[in-house]
């Protein structure tokens, strides 16, 4: 059924290209095991350390800051060096600071340094796997396929937060995040056998960043959408299941079980979202890719505003608001990529992505930082109110920029 789903949003794809397709999605799923399992288990880290919302906020976002920082180096070389071996040096890194967190993080600044260390490894399997698909796929359907991709990366996030959560049913989350990270060791060989096949690039860039891709309108307000995107979306990813666990705890449950419960609702909600950046593609393949990821924007505006004030309301609501907001606040990802691949500069789409990358992981660095501030300033449900109206008023900004410029 998939692949007769495939064929119908990829039709000048053969079976060969399409399973190579979701075997490049597997790999990145695989890789990705452990990724939400800071976040299912925050309420436990943060009683275990007694640290506060921002200090919380900031180690999950140094995972997003190495991802940033590590973009500017790593994806220029992907206009000079076989992409092949970035994968591989990539999915090395990022899987030995996973393993390391539930090992040898036991207070905010080694688990700072090892989250930091995890992202630097995962731009290199990420950016650069959007850039063979959008090699590999007629323009036709590129926007599809890049989704696929991207709605792998979503799908990864619900299934660890999910896994993890049902791991924490009968382990410690330590015991819980180490597994995870080693069933992630299996995204290793795979990349091997996927990437081989990958061209080797022509171009005569040199592999050093191109700044001057930000002097060109068209990619600059896909760079700009997608940085909002990213702040929006991180701070969807880190606070929502907060949400649902504050929900919980205002309803009686006691913090153990309301974050078991939280980690398993909000893996579902965000699961939700696992099918839109696919969807988003394949609208924006037919609609245009500027209009498509400003309506978007709107409709993750608004879930965003509701859900912050109903935290008091009928739970079957608040889930409700929670899957329709994991949707929203993923469509869009992969229209972005795609636009950038058709905007950038000739010779220069590395460095057009490794700016992308670094503005939008900057925003996905920030927008957990800033809402667990705002929840260490207003206390008990004012603050999510006040922290999710905040996530929605990106949207404005976001449709502003996008309705300006060329398409």
């Amino acid at each position: 059924m998939i692949g007769d789903r495939l064929k119908t949003l990829l039709p000048h794809a053969g079976a060969g290209r399409i399973g190579w397709l979701i075997g490049m999605c597997v790999m990145l799923l695989t890789g990705l095991l452990p990724f939400s399992s800071y976040v299912a288990a925050l309420p436990l880290i943060q009683s275990e350390w007694g640290i506060g919302n921002t200090s919380a906020g900031i180690i999950f976002s140094a995972y997003l800051a190495g991802y940033a920082l590590s973009a500017l180096l790593v994806l220029p070389l992907t206009d000079r060096l076989p992409t092949r071996w970035v994968f591989l040096t990539s999915a090395l890194v990022t899987v030995v600071g996973n393993l390391l967190f539930p090992i040898a993080a036991f207070e905010p600044v080694v688990a700072t340094v090892l989250r930091f260390v995890a992202g630097i490894g995962l731009v290199g399997i990420y950016m650069p796997g959007l850039r063979i698909i959008a090699q590999e796929f007629p323009d036709s359907g590129r926007g599809a396929a890049m989704g696929l991709y991207v709605t792998a990366f979503y799908t990864a996030s619900a299934v660890s937060l999910v896994a993890t959560g049902a791991l924490m049913n009968h382990l410690d989350w330590r015991t819980a995040y180490l597994a995870l990270s080693l069933a992630s060791i299996v995204a290793i060989p795979m990349t091997l056998l996927l990437v081989r096949r990958e061209h080797d690039p022509d171009s005569g860039s040199g592999g050093r960043l191109q700044l001057s891709v930000l002097s060109d309108p068209r990619p600059r307000k896909y760079i700009i959408g997608y940085s909002l995107h990213a702040m929006e979306l991180y701070a969807v990813r880190v606070w929502l299941p907060a949400l649902l666990a504050a929900a919980l705890v205002y309803r009686g449950a006691d913090v153990e079980r309301a974050a078991v419960t939280a980690a398993t609702v909000g893996g579902i909600a965000l699961g939700a979202g696992s099918v839109g950046p696919v969807m988003g593609g394949a609208i924006s393949d037919r609609f245009g890719r500027a209009a498509s990821a400003g309506g978007i924007f709107i409709l993750s505006g608004l879930c965003s505003l509701a859900i912050g004030w109903v935290i008091a309301a009928p739970w079957t609501l608040i889930v409700v608001l929670a899957c329709l907001l994991g949707w929203a606040v993923s469509a869009d990802s992969s229209i972005y990529s795609t636009a950038l691949t058709e905007t950038a500069p000739p010779g220069r789409l590395g460095s057009t992505m490794a700016v992308q990358a670094f503005l939008g992981f900057m925003g996905g660095t920030l927008g957990p930082v800033f809402i667990g501030g705002i929840l260490d300033v207003f206390e008990g449900r004012l603050g999510w109110g006040v922290g999710f109206t905040g996530i929605a008023l990106l949207s404005v900004i976001a449709v502003w920029f996008l309705a300006s410029g060329e398409e």
